[in-house]
């Protein structure tokens, strides 16, 4: 820190009534809270955070009605954005925006907000003694898309939270902030890829029962969207022909999946002695997942008749669940 090197004669300019050393620390009892609010610019202006931030708190802390104490709380936050204390920063940014939502400081504090928030999801992956603070520059993205619904930045906080998520194995928390982007900006740049992560997070979320298939309905419908709005302009197609292979590919892989779901619930009502609804559970296979293996499965048992695959499955009728079955 620098302490005390300043001329004699900037010293004077600053702060006439006081000694040299009194540039740095507190406000002064007799000091005007004008007076102290030019000290802390001074000091600001020399990235001396530390002394800044204390001094522009007395002002808008000590003299709530000063003309100056609205400017003194935002820059405030401003020096603790630059001595690094990010979450000190945050609980300032956001009580001067609740005051002043309309300030002309709002710019730089979403920007700020935006590199606060994608700092802390960075770093916060390494943690601090084993312990993640990742989520923190999340809620820091969350509120930047409250705060600013219509700025420049909400989108790309959304997608830059969705993504953590996806790769930290959160998939439901990333498929709640791609659907805020999609719903809420469809004209964002982003709007289309998030509908292709969207579908690869419903994939991933496919973790419940075993007859369970909604979020991988749900997944399909995302892909099926995705290749249809990249499909529907040649020019796209071509940029994106890379994507849209790989989207085909997982949406193949997410079809035989539905498509295996479907086989093992007519293996579950052959077990428990209901042939009428495992025939009718396979020809629904057998129409809605054509070319899959499972369907060929199914075409396969229907055409020797479920009696016989009761008799090759097991008639377990404890519906117990083994894996292989069906296959």
């Amino acid at each position: 820190m620098k302490r005390c090197f300043f001329s004699l004669a900037l010293v004077a300019v600053l702060i006439p009534a006081t000694g040299g050393c009194a540039l740095f620390g507190s406000s002064a009892p007799d000091e005007t809270p004008e007076q102290t609010y030019e000290r802390a610019r001074a000091l600001f202006q020399q990235e001396e955070w530390k002394e800044a931030d204390e001094l522009f708190g007395d002002v808008w802390k000590d003299h709530p009605s000063s003309p100056f104490a609205a400017d003194a709380r935002f820059y405030e936050a401003e020096a603790r954005y630059g001595r690094g204390k990010y979450n000190g920063a945050f609980e300032l940014y956001k009580s001067f925006l609740e005051q002043h939502p309309l300030s002309p400081h709002s710019p730089l504090i979403q920007r700020r907000l935006y590199d606060m928030g994608t700092y802390l999801v960075e770093e916060g992956k390494n943690g601090f003694f084993g312990l993640t603070y990742s989520d923190e520059g999340v809620a820091i993205l969350d509120y930047l898309v409250s705060a600013f619904p219509h700025g420049d930045l909400a989108d790309d906080a959304l997608v830059y939270a969705a993504d953590h998520e996806w790769r930290s194995d959160k998939p439901l928390n990333a498929i709640g902030h791609l659907h805020d982007l999609i719903d809420h900006y469809p004209g964002s740049e982003w709007a289309l890829e998030a509908r292709l992560r969207l579908a690869r997070a419903y994939r991933d979320v496919n973790r419940g029962t075993r007859y369970d298939a909604d979020a991988l309905k749900r997944s399909k419908a995302q892909y099926l969207a995705y290749i249809d709005l990249v499909s529907a302009d040649s020019a796209r197609e071509r940029e994106y022909a890379d994507l849209l292979q790989a989207a085909r590919d997982e949406l193949a892989l997410v079809e035989e999946a539905l498509a295996q779901k479907m086989l093992e619930a007519a293996d579950f009502y052959l077990r428990t002695g209901k042939v009428d609804a495992a025939r009718s559970e396979l020809r629904n296979l057998a129409r809605e997942h054509p070319g899959t293996r499972a369907a060929a499965e199914a075409e396969r048992r229907l055409g020797r008749g479920p009696a016989q695959d009761v008799a090759e499955t097991g008639s377990d009728d404890d519906g117990s669940d083994n894996e292989g079955e069906g296959e």
